[in-house]
Formats: structure tokens, C-alpha cells, sequence
């Protein structure tokens, strides 16, 4: 147990001065402010305490009580639990008196007050993010959130449950912004996340397919030789590749979103966090498309009676067999197509960023490998000169 002595410090105009409880953890003198002031008379050095003469002594003495309380519960839960708290961990603590010293119950508070901000499918992800973190390790106390913790994760989400680095990366992302809110809150120092580097998992490339392979799945298309339901996916698939819209975003979209020249939506993604509208140029075969599932009606969703997005997915594994595209094609696919294809034609990143409702430049830069293609096709002119 430690030993508490109450100090005074700092001597006023009027002969008062700050009360102090202090102790020492791991050789560091730890001070905690009263934060009341009392004459230098009224108090009784030897025993650390008011003195009965001073008016509000006995309250005064119940807060001194109170201090060296609370500073003792902190530390005797974490001698219970065989572990040495530091001075920043207990600075932490005892700043949020009552509140969470576990990080999932801090966390479950979190999503109380702001889940509704996030789509959906963020929920989801948060949600299961949150469940691999608590499969490794449960309960979580904040002391424990180290960034030698996070290495250790890191390498139960590779080697146990076989993620990948990108998957890897999106998880501690999605655990940051509980981190991040801790720190905003004081239960944490800083966020360990930031401190682990991971194995150049940000620097990723979009997959897409050839312009060639789209010519022949719009070929595909044009045949109309394919049952019902392959048909509608394909469709579908096609106007994500000629308009950018994510699969989510494309599924919501409806009548009024849409003009003769334009799409006008907000990004499902960014609904409840940052909604812009984004304006995206419609191109004849997107056109085209729109107005064969819009038919006679004027309001509702564009696209009615899609199947689910697992399906869709499966049915475009079928479509690219068919017409031999040997990449794993799925519906992000198109949204990757589109950017790439525009890149490559335009050079324009900014206007890429605009079309696909970026919030930053940084999520537009995946697609950059195309004008890394440019910058070799041009250099490579000068192979003409023999020398």
C-alpha cells in the first residue's frame, strides 16, 4: 500500500496555498491537486491533515480521504492482477474516475454515441474487427494496448487466421478509431497503432480488367446469349465500369439522382460523416442502361430486383470464364475498371478524384500504377538513339 503525504505549495496574497496529496509509484513522485486552498495556519503538518480549528476542515479532510482512495483503488486493482501500473497509466486513470479501465466496454460506449454516423456495412466491419481483437485477447485493459501488443495481433491475424496484409491493414484501421477516441479521452497516452509498420500493405493496386476484356464481356452482353439472371449481373457489371459508382452506391441509386448528362448521389460511405455530392458524367452506354431498367417509371430505385451482392459476385466468375479473363473478377471490379481506363485516357487525377467521390487525393493514388505505365512508354522513346 503506498504511503500518502499531504503537502501545501504556492502561498498567496491572502496567506493561502494549494493542498496536495502525493506518493511515490516506481520511484516517481505522483501529485494530485486538492484543488481547494487553505490558510497555512489551519494546517497540521505532522499529521497531514486540517486542523479542527479551520472552519471547513472536516470536508476538506473527507476530500483528502477521498484522493488517497481513489489513488489506492487503482492501485490495488492492478496488483490483483499481478501487474505494476506506471505513472502515465495511473495519471489515466485516475483523471476518468468510475468509467472504463477495459477497452471492449469502452468501446461498446463508443458505438452507443456514434454508430449512427457509419453506414451500415462500416458497422459490420467495426463489429467484426472488434470480435478478432477479442478472439486474441479477453478482457483488454488499456494498459496493455501496447504497440508490442498490435505486433503480436498483427501476427495472430497472419499466421492464425490466414488474413492478408491488406485485410490486416483495413482491421487495424477500423480498431484506430477506437484508439484514437481513447487518446481524445485520455485513456490512452498516444495510439500504439501509428507506432507498428506494416509490410507495405498501403501501397496496393486497384485490379481491373483490360480494356480488350471489357470489349469482349460487352460483346457478351450484346449477344444476349446468356440465361436471365447472368444477363442482369452483366448489365449491372457494365454500368459500374461506365459510371464508377461503387456496388452499394449503384444499388441505392434512384430515378431523381439521375439527369440526361449526370448522376448527382451522396456516397453511402460518407452519408453520415462527411455527404458532398458527387456529380459524375454520364457516358452513353451507362445511359443506355439506365433507361433500359428505368423503362416508364419516375421514381424509385434504378435498379430493382438485383440479386445479393454474393450472388452477383459468383454470377461474374461464370461471365468471366466465359470470355476467358483469367483475373478473380467481382463487383468492385467495375469501379476499378472505370478509374483505371479514365487514367489512362485522361492523365487527370484531380478530375478522377471528383468522379469517384473521394474525400482525399491519397485514396485516388491507388490508381497511379497507370501513370507509372505512361512514364516508361516514354522514356522508353529514347531507346531509338543507338549510341
Amino acid at each position: 500500500m503506498a504511503t500518502f503525504n499531504v503537502i501545501l505549495r504556492g502561498k498567496n496574497k491572502k496567506g493561502e496555498a494549494s493542498v496536495y496529496v502525493t506518493f511515490y509509484l516506481q520511484s516517481q513522485k505522483i501529485e494530485i491537486p486538492a484543488r481547494f486552498t487553505i490558510p497555512i495556519s489551519a494546517f497540521d503538518k505532522k499529521k497531514g491533515i486540517i486542523k479542527s480549528s479551520y472552519e471547513f476542515s472536516e470536508d476538506r479532510n473527507l476530500i483528502l480521504q477521498d484522493i488517497k482512495a481513489r489513488a489506492n483503488d487503482i492501485l490495488v486493482k492492478y496488483r490483483l492482477r499481478n501487474k505494476e501500473v506506471s505513472p502515465g497509466q495511473f495519471r489515466i486513470e485516475y483523471r476518468n474516475p468510475g468509467k472504463f479501465s477495459e477497452f471492449f466496454a469502452f468501446a461498446k460506449n463508443y458505438q452507443i454515441l456514434r454508430f449512427k454516423e457509419l453506414a451500415d456495412g462500416t458497422q459490420r466491419h467495426h463489429k467484426s474487427c472488434l470480435k478478432l481483437l477479442r478472439d486474441f485477447k479477453n478482457p483488454l485493459y488499456f494498459d496493455e494496448l501496447t504497440p508490442d501488443f498490435f505486433r503480436k495481433f498483427i501476427l495472430y491475424l497472419r499466421r492464425e487466421r490466414g488474413n492478408c496484409e491488406v485485410t490486416i491493414s483495413k482491421t487495424l484501421k477500423s480498431i484506430a478509431v477506437y484508439l484514437n477516441e481513447a487518446v481524445r479521452d485520455e485513456y490512452l497516452p498516444r495510439n500504439p497503432v501509428k507506432e507498428v509498420k506494416m509490410r507495405g500493405c498501403i501501397d496496393t493496386t486497384a485490379e481491373a480488367i483490360t480494356r480488350e476484356e471489357l470489349t469482349r464481356l460487352v460483346d457478351l452482353y450484346n449477344r444476349n446469349t446468356c440465361e436471365e439472371k447472368l444477363q442482369k449481373s452483366l448489365e449491372f457489371f457494365l454500368f459500374m465500369c461506365f459510371s464508377s459508382l461503387h456496388i452499394g452506391d449503384a444499388r441505392e441509386l434512384t430515378i431523381d439522382q439521375v439527369s440526361d448528362k449526370e448522376i448527382a448521389y451522396v456516397r453511402i460511405k460518407l452519408r453520415n460523416i462527411l455527404p458532398k455530392i458527387t456529380r459524375v458524367p454520364l457516358s452513353e452506354p451507362a445511359k443506355h442502361i439506365i433507361k433500359k431498367w428505368i423503362g416508364q417509371r419516375e421514381k424509385g430505385k434504378v435498379f430493382k430486383g438485383l440479386r445479393n451482392n454474393c450472388l452477383i459476385n459468383k454470377d461474374l466468375k461464370v461471365l468471366a470464364d466465359m470470355v476467358g479473363i483469367k483475373i478473380k473478377v467481382s463487383a468492385k471490379t467495375g469501379r476499378h475498371t472505370f478509374a483505371t481506363l479514365f487514367l489512362s485516357e485522361t492523365k487527370d487525377l484531380n478530375s478522377l478524384r471528383d468522379i469517384l467521390g473521394h474525400s482525399s487525393l491519397k485514396h485516388t493514388m491507388v490508381y497511379a500504377h497507370v501513370l507509372d505505365a505512361d512514364k516508361v512508354s516514354g522514356v522508353s522513346t529514347f531507346n531509338n538513339f543507338k549510341i
